[in-house]
């Protein structure tokens, strides 16, 4: 089975993508960052700390996967309610971290992103790229097997599935807190492993649309020997999308600084052109190591014309 996977490819064969406008790849970035969540456990702990979340702020999980550096998650909801789900999400870890004794392990500060999927095509490849993660992190397991991910719940016997695990809504209170630190009533169809002390993902995430979306197994097997090219590109854009958004933090506080010891002011949008150009200049000598394109945003300058400046063609 062939993947069309870039735009190109859909304009020559004359096809067009079925848009989606409810899902995001919401995840955390795992560059500079040792081990987090190195213990059976640990990875247990975030899962179900995904699940809560993903219920208190009304969005829907469709996989998840929680590795030794970081996560990832595709997730379905409104936009706010996906950007809510990061926001909470981000917050939670960070106050596992501390609790955990682990700031050490993330020293330039815990990063997600949300990553909105645009069609149907992204996000089946998508949803494949987080169910495989542990076979790309080199983990000699078939994905249904790693434990910190969904496990065996897509195309199965799901009225057999249904009936594993433990009700949740026979916990006490107190034992809901302590298995899954919330004190929000969760749905009854959820269940949990009394053994593990875990929510059982497939009573929380939403195995239905995944397979609605791949339609048969066949498809679903097919789309398990993704291209390496395909996850080459996604690792790709989950790091550049934090090295973008940290660069251009930090050039910001970096131009500023510029402004307000050149000019005596720190707002750029005070500046003239010759002043603009002048910062530009300087951060371009000091640095190099922005795009036109950060650069424009921050100077306040036409992409072309600091082509010109540097001498880009």
């Amino acid at each position: 089975m062939k993947h069309f996977n870039d735009a190109e490819d859909f304009q020559a064969k004359g096809w067009a993508r079925t848009s989606v406008n409810d899902c995001s790849h919401i995840y955390s970035d795992g560059t500079n960052v040792s081990g987090l969540f190195l213990e059976k456990e640990d990875k247990f702990r975030i899962m179900d700390m995904l699940a809560v979340t993903a219920l208190e702020t009304d969005v829907k999980v469709l996989v998840a996967e929680v590795m030794t550096t970081h996560f990832h998650a595709i997730v379905s909801g409104k936009d706010c309610d996906r950007e809510r789900f990061k926001n909470s999400t981000k917050r939670k870890l960070e106050n596992w971290i501390s609790r955990k004794g682990l700031r050490k392990c993330v020293e330039r500060g815990l990063k997600l992103s949300n990553d909105p999927i645009l069609d149907e095509d992204e996000l089946k490849a998508k949803i494949m790229y987080v169910y495989r993660n542990s076979l790309c992190a080199g983990i000699m397991l078939v994905p249904w097997r790693y434990e910190g991910g969904p496990g065996d719940i897509y195309f199965v016997d799901h009225e057999e599935e249904s009936r594993k695990g433990q009700p949740v809504s026979e916990l006490t209170v107190n034992k809901r807190r302590n298995y899954f630190h919330t004190l929000k009533e969760l749905p009854d169809s959820w269940r949990f492993d009394e053994k593990e002390k875990r929510l059982l993902p497939h009573s929380y995430m939403d195995w239905q649309r995944v397979e609605r979306l791949f339609r048969t197994l066949r498809a679903f097997t097919a789309f398990l020997a993704q291209r390496k090219d395909l996850e080459v590109k996604f690792d790709l854009e989950c790091v550049e999308g934090f090295i973008e958004k940290a660069s251009e933090k930090d050039l910001r506080k970096e131009t500023r600084l510029l402004c307000r010891q050149l000019f005596g002011f720190d707002k750029i949008s005070q500046a003239s052109l010759e002043q603009k150009t002048i910062l530009a200049k300087r951060l371009w000598t000091a640095r190099r190591t922005y795009s036109c394109s950060v650069m424009s945003r921050i100077c306040l300058l036409p992409k072309e014309y600091l082509h010109g400046l540097f001498g880009i063609k």
